[in-house]
């Protein structure tokens, strides 16, 4: 269709595994190996005290095989070899260095000692000598600008340290720009110096040439439609998306930001904001700009073990009402083959049929709205309305008859946006009946009900996301810290049986390793309390608990396995296998008890109100395929844990070790992993469902319990019609634990997922 973006993606969880290790990155430091090449095992800097050995090692060829292949002897893994005719090279490029960054006397020599047949070590012995001294530093040119302190303030450099070349350009460098950024958009900045070998001083002068200080004259703004179209923005609102007027102080900075928030639209395919060379105080700024296609169309079909199969459509008008303003609406339904009315082909979703909330389909329908400024701010506001079913594994279930979000989200710190946002919905959340019995003591019918019906839920968060990552879907270098506040109660209009405060935390780092291989290490925290921090017990809604365990958080347990668990008797269905005598007045029928030999059927998950999650994972590239292919080792280290309870005293971390094959796709990484759990499953509450009575009670029958338990027969057959158990404030007791197993298979935890895991 003419003028739209139209996008057919098939979201299907298929990859290609092969096995071992990591590859190169195409550079000039690879040192490929001929038949007979000496490899270099190890890579020595001695003598070398200003500068780590990380930081040589970045300016020579020279370089060691994979840390893989050196530490732990990996087959297929990268191997580097030595060339002797760059090794002269590399000790010319350690003095430059060296000399740029203050030692004009250093000395540079180099070993080469055999460790093995075919294996060498290459050293380099550095003396560095003494540095040369910085005696003088004078900035020049600035008497006419009124921000001076500002502009020369925190610069790299300082009378009496070293005479670092680096330092001296990168210090032009920042007055040059904070110029730029403060009406001088052709400041310029010339460094100027002299330097005494035998006395090792030096003296330098930064020339500045301010130019004349310059405003915003006319803004010029051209727009190229589409072929066959006419312009679809308004002139007067690409303006006010611009935030830029005629007579303000010239910011180069400022010109990012406008050129970046016209991106941001997604309404145009080319952007560039750019001034006029003359020399006049008034600056003219040229905006071209070329549009886009203003609708787009998606559709994408799927598979995921836990959701089986699944749908989604989006349509999005980048231009809704004539003011820039994006449109989207989006839907999601999934458990298709499993959740009715849509249950047709269960033996496809062989996870999901584990899980008690998979029978009924999960769906979204939602319409959003982004304004693309607000009050003339760098904010992007965003208005949500939706109607969803949505499940956590084996933990809730969450209907929304209506809900709707209203969120700004602020920009004006770089890479780094906090978004603060207010919903309120109209739904209610089911949960397994043993969980709030066994977590908050509501074991009778009539409690359960009165927490899981429909209710009014607004929750006001705020959420802060620093970016570092050079890479959305898999990162290979830098960080990402995230941070995020809920909190809900009656003063913002949420019913008083919903009430908590949340906390959250999130960091990841992420190094190079070398030869295209990533270290990547995470840390996750998080906290759940109730009216206030004391509440440590109190009523806390099933999809605001913490849980763990899966393929993004420790991988040797299953999803929301980690912490606390509550079984839920199996056996042939009945209770006469927990039927017996009261030991204390031998009376039969009035007490439950499970027999030892009695398993359980299935788990529900606890979670909890507190949390924390360490991942330590090395990604490593294959010898073959390796633009498709990684393999991962890892760790993963965690506990959830419930404050306030006896538990408290058991939560000791669970590490898993584990490994994984990767593939990478036009959906992203495909993961395929397998954890290590050498931990028996924990004691916990043992339950079992009566279902086949008309209230269908949830009877404890935990190991050594004797609560009273009353039954009601029928009087002519004399068959059991009503159970009545009299369960204590303190609970089910925690006193089943499953049979050990020491069966190496059983141990592993295999999981599947799309994304890597953090």
């Amino acid at each position: 269709m003419s003028g739209t973006r139209v996008r057919l993606g098939i979201y299907t969880a298929l990859g290609f595994f092969a096995a071992f290790l990591g590859v190169t990155d195409v550079r000039a430091q690879d040192i490929e190996c001929q038949r007979g090449d000496l490899e270099v095992m190890r890579l020595v800097f001695e003598g070398n005290k200003a500068f780590s050995d990380a930081e040589l090692a970045k300016t020579i060829v020279t370089t060691p095989s994979a840390w893989a292949r050196r530490y732990l002897h990996l087959p297929f893994t990268v191997k580097h070899c030595l060339d002797r005719n760059e090794l002269p090279n590399d000790r010319a490029r350690l003095i430059i260095f060296y000399r740029r960054r203050g030692y004009p006397r250093v000395t540079v020599d180099t070993v080469v000692k055999m460790l093995a047949p075919g294996a060498v070590e290459v050293r380099f012995n550095i003396n560095e000598g003494p540095p040369m001294i910085l005696r003088s530093f004078v900035v020049r040119g600035l008497d006419s600008v009124p921000e001076r302190g500002r502009i020369v303030r925190d610069l790299p450099v300082r009378e009496g340290g070293r005479f670092d070349r680096f330092a001296i350009d990168a210090a032009g460098d920042t007055v040059r720009q904070r110029l730029h950024n403060n009406g001088y958009p052709r400041g310029e900045a010339d460094n100027r110096f002299i330097v005494n070998d035998s006395a090792l001083s030096a003296w330098d002068t930064l020339y500045v040439t301010p130019g004349p200080r310059t405003r915003i004259g006319a803004i010029k703004i051209n727009v190229t439609p589409l072929a066959g179209k006419k312009q679809q923005i308004p002139t007067r609102v690409v303006r006010r998306i611009m935030g830029l007027d005629s007579g303000r102080l010239f910011r180069e900075d400022e010109i990012v930001d406008a050129q970046r928030a016209l991106y941001q639209t997604e309404a145009y395919q080319h952007v560039s904001i750019t001034p006029d060379s003359g020399a006049d105080t008034l600056i003219t700024l040229y905006t071209n700009l070329a549009e886009a296609p203003m609708h787009a169309a998606r559709v994408g079909a799927g598979y995921g073990t836990l959701d089986c199969f699944r749908l989604t459509g989006e349509y999005t008008d980048y231009n809704f009402l004539n003011g820039a303003r994006r449109l989207d609406l989006n839907t999601r339904v999934s458990k298709i083959g499993i959740g009715r009315p849509l249950d047709g082909a269960p033996g496809l979703c062989p996870t999901a049929r584990k899980d008690v909330f998979s029978n009924r389909l999960n769906y979204y329908a939602g319409a959003t709205l982004r304004q693309p400024v607000f009050l003339g701010l760098r904010t992007l506001p965003t208005i949500t309305l939706y109607t969803q079913r949505i499940s956590e594994y084996n933990a809730y279930l969450r209907t929304t008859a209506i809900g709707g979000v209203a969120s700004v989200i602020w920009r004006g710190l770089t890479r780094t946006p906090v978004t603060l946002s207010y919903s309120m919905d109209l739904g209610r959340t089911e949960a397994q009946p043993a969980l709030f019995c066994a977590v908050f003591n509501l074991c009778e019918e009539a409690e359960r009900v009165r927490i899981q019906r429909t209710q009014q839920l607004a929750v006001l968060s705020l959420a802060v996301t620093r970016d570092n990552s050079n890479n959305l879907l898999s990162p290979t270098r830098g960080s990402i810290i995230r941070l995020e506040a809920r909190h809900s109660s009656p003063v913002i209009l949420s019913n008083k049986d919903l009430q908590f405060n949340k906390l959250v935390g999130d960091a990841s780092r992420y190094i190079n390793a070398g030869g295209g291989n990533v270290l990547a290490l995470r840390i996750r925290g998080g906290t759940v309390f109730g009216r206030n921090v004391a509440s440590a017990t109190g009523f806390i809604p099933p999809q605001e608990r913490l849980y763990a365990g899966g393929p993004t958080t420790v991988r040797g347990f299953s999803q929301n396995e980690l912490g606390s668990l509550i079984y839920i008797a199996g056996g042939t269905p009945g209770y006469q296998e927990y039927i017996s005598t009261d030991v204390r007045t031998g009376l039969p029928d009035t007490v439950i008890l499970a027999k030892d030999t009695i398993g359980f059927r299935r788990v529900v998950p606890v979670g909890g109100n507190s949390l924390v999650v360490g991942n330590v994972e090395l990604r490593l590239r294959t010898p073959f395929l390796p633009e498709l292919l990684q393999l991962t080792v890892f760790t993963d280290a965690g506990e959830v844990w419930n404050r306030g309870r006896s538990q408290i005293k058991e939560v000791k971390l669970k590490v898993t070790p584990g490994i994984q094959l990767t593939a990478f796709s036009p959906v992203g990484p495909v993961r395929l992993a397998a954890g290590y759990n050498p931990y028996r499953r924990p004691k916990g509450p043992l339950y079992y469902e009566a279902t086949e009575l008309a209230d269908a009670p949830l009877l404890c029958v935990s190991p050594f319990n004797f609560f009273p338990t009353h039954f009601t027969r029928d009087p002519v057959t004399g068959t059991v019609t009503k159970i009545e158990q009299e369960v204590p404030a303190t609970g089910c007791p925690s006193s089943y634990q499953p049979p050990k197993d020491n069966r190496f298979r059983s141990k592993l935890t295999f999981s599947f997922a799309i994304g890597q895991a953090f």
